[in-house]
């Protein structure tokens, strides 16, 4: 990657001095802090794809570089550094491309000619710029044309097109160049933002609800440039059929359509106001108490039979599931009616995410029946990932609040939803042992309740105007900005700067005199990270990542497989196989007392697929370790009615390190042509054939 002009002044300035602040920085260029942070990335980005160390910052502001980049890098007119800037427009390339996007979504005419003279490159960089989102629109079905008569227009489903812009809408917003973006380049005034921010208000009021800030910020861009769509002659080409019926009958469309019929907003097309006030309808809010004539009742119990079947697939027990529905509720109660009218998500969830969420997505997409039930729908895929990313926050390692080593109290302030404050919350609550958080806020709800709140430290993901110490983590919490966030949290709590005895800092000292061979080095580091977070009591566990990659066919192996050929019936089985386990210290006898109790019969909260038989216990009751035991029964046992073929003891340690052994063991069975395979398998060669077979 290139750097544009401006990160290679900041790059060249903090190489050439190393005592220059992010204050002096943002002052000298003009910059807000997430402007600063976002350009730091970048900068970190570049170097850590040219093999540099990336650069930190110290609690104090100053930031800490590595020599290789002073020597390479210093000197803002160094003539013999190796940077170069691009002779491109400032724009990233990235947001350029966003940029053209936005001016064909909501102008009425647009030429090469115009492209290039407003974002100031040639007519061959848009030609290519073009090329490019031709294919980043092709998933959608959607295509650039351009006619002599229209110019450059967009071509396909209207309502997709929508869709897609909502989402770049929201990129832009999260970048350093959101005002320049939409002032400079798509000529939207402040007056105009502030007139649908005051319409939205009005709504939040006759309705009596709270959105959250960030799409209090989002939603009056969005909304101008679908007065420009409608304007220009783009319409929808749907009239919602009659679902429509439903959401004209209630109360929340009569009173948005008040609202907007007040202040002249309302469009003439019926399908266009319907799909204004589902949009709005559909934005995210931060309480369900004077909201919705949907059943939120009906709601919350789907959601309680969609948590106990996922219980089930994964043999786990929720924590505060009371909690949980009700948040659950709080964000599925919008999400109605993107789900139920085809509107598109309005988020975007990168690769990388899903790759993290993908064993734990399958269970929630084996459990999600109840849910669709309700939505009388198929729930689309991301808005299956958001429901993951929300149960997982919940399948964090508790942590027993100990008021005796409990150092300080703190907040999370959060503006984008409940999914993304408790995700942040648990993993700061999980780094840190030492604090007590209460309840995540908006930023809002902050500034109402500040004076009143009993903390001693705030993280924020935003800038915020308060005395309290504010930490600003972003919404990146990777392994880079955990140190810088850790550092901060130490120097605020212990008074000490922790930088340098943080473990590669120790190791650079070492290395000058001494040659590690990367095997040593990579221990001793792992050493100096045990020490180092012992001393300051730091976690170290990322949020829904399965730490131990383990598969189905890791934990069944030659020894966890028992065949019984005679007479069984469902308690012989069950002490065969915990038996196994206890003979493998995977176990403690007990273990085997409380699945007798729990389960005198075959109990539907034990069965996998409706065929396999999936005994298991909490971790207190007697396990040891990770571990199951596979019994084909080649008889079969009796149980009430039903006859069952295939048992497997289970014995879980946490809620994470067997989600993945599960996800596999849901497959096969959930696949009729595995179950055959395995009724067909004689010895355990074959079954341990089968099991494999299901690995990734």
């Amino acid at each position: 990657m290139e750097l544009d002009n401006r990160n290679v002044q900041l790059l060249q300035m903090i190489s050439s001095s190393v005592q220059i602040t992010s204050k002096e920085l943002m002052e000298k260029h003009g910059l807000t802090r997430n402007q600063l942070d976002y350009s730091i990335k970048k900068i970190n980005d570049f170097l850590k794809d040219n093999n540099y160390e990336p650069m930190i910052r110290s609690r104090k502001g100053y930031f800490v570089v590595d020599a290789k980049v002073v020597d390479d890098f210093s000197g803002v007119s160094n003539s013999e550094s190796r940077l170069k800037a691009t002779k491109s427009s400032f724009l990233d390339e990235e947001y350029r491309l966003l940029v053209i996007l936005l001016l064909i979504f909501s102008s009425d005419y647009l030429s090469l000619y115009h492209f290039s003279d407003t974002l100031e490159v040639s007519k061959n960089t848009i030609v290519s710029d073009i090329k490019k989102l031709k294919e980043y629109l092709d998933k959608y079905l959607i295509t650039i044309e351009y006619s002599r008569k229209k110019g450059y227009y967009f071509k396909g489903n209207e309502e997709t097109i929508r869709g897609v812009i909502l989402s770049i809408t929201d990129k832009v917003m999260e970048s350093i160049y959101n005002t320049v973006i939409f002032h400079k380049y798509l000529q939207i005034s402040e007056q105009e933002i502030e007139e649908k921010r005051k319409l939205i208000r009005m709504i939040e009021a006759e309705l009596q609800v709270h959105y959250t800030d960030n799409r209090i910020q989002t939603a009056p861009y969005f909304l101008i440039l679908l007065t420009k769509r409608i304007q220009n002659g783009h319409l929808l080409d749907q009239a919602f059929g009659t679902m429509a019926k439903e959401v004209m009958d209630t109360k929340e469309y009569a009173a948005i359509v008040k609202v907007l019929a007040g202040r002249y907003e309302l469009p003439k097309s019926y399908s266009e106001h319907l799909y204004l006030c589902l949009f709005i309808l559909s934005l995210k809010i931060t309480d369900l108490s004077n909201t919705f004539s949907l059943n939120t009742d009906a709601l919350r119990s789907h959601i309680s039979s969609f948590i106990e079947l996922l219980e089930k697939n994964i043999v786990i027990q929720l924590s505060d599931k009371a909690q949980l529905i009700e948040n659950l509720a709080l964000h599925l109660a919008p999400a109605y009616y993107r789900i139920k009218y085809g509107l598109t998500s309005e988020y975007a969830i990168t690769d990388f995410v899903k790759n993290q969420l993908d064993p734990l997505f399958f269970m929630v997409k084996s459990s999600i029946a109840p849910l669709e039930d309700f939505f009388e729908e198929r729930i689309p895929s991301d808005e299956i990932y958001l429901i993951t990313m929300f149960v997982g926050a919940y399948m964090q390692k508790e942590k027993p609040i100990n008021e005796s080593k409990t150092t300080v109290n703190a907040v999370v302030v959060c503006p984008n939803g409940i999914i993304s404050s408790k995700l942040l919350e648990n993993t700061l609550d999980n780094w840190f042992p030492m604090i007590h958080f209460i309840p995540a806020f908006s930023i809002r709800e902050f500034y109402e309740q500040e004076q009143l709140l009993d903390v001693q430290l705030v993280f924020s993901t935003t800038p915020l105007t308060t005395e309290l110490p504010v930490i600003v983590v972003g919404n990146d919490l990777s392994a880079m900005n955990k140190n810088l966030i850790v550092n901060e949290v130490i120097q605020l709590i212990y008074k000490i700067d922790s930088y340098k005895l943080q473990p590669d800092h120790t190791l650079a000292i070492v290395k000058k005199y001494i040659e590690l061979p990367p095997e040593i080095e990579e221990r001793i580091r792992k050493e100096l990270l045990i020490s180092y977070n012992s001393i300051f009591q730091i976690q170290d566990q990322e949020v829904l990542n399965n730490e131990v990659k383990l598969h189905l066919c890791d934990v069944i192996t030659p020894e966890s497989i028992i065949l019984l050929k005679g007479e069984e019936d469902w308690n012989s089985v069950l002490q065969k196989t915990t038996q196994n386990l206890i003979e493998r210290d995977i176990v403690e006898p007990r273990y085997l007392t409380s699945l007798q109790e729990q389960f005198p019969t075959v109990k539907p909260n034990i069965l996998l697929g409706n065929t396999i038989v999936i005994p298991h216990t909490i971790p207190e009751n007697g396990t040891k370790r990770l571990g199951m035991c596979f019994a084909k029964i080649d008889q079969g046992f009796a149980s009430g009615t039903e006859r069952f073929y295939y048992v497997v003891a289970i014995s879980a340690v946490d809620k994470k390190q067997h989600i993945q052994p599960m996800m596999e063991l849901l497959k096969i069975a959930s696949d009729e042509t595995m179950l055959q395979k395995l009724a067909a398998a004689i010895s355990k060669e074959e079954i341990l054939a089968i099991i494999s077979a299901v690995k990734k």
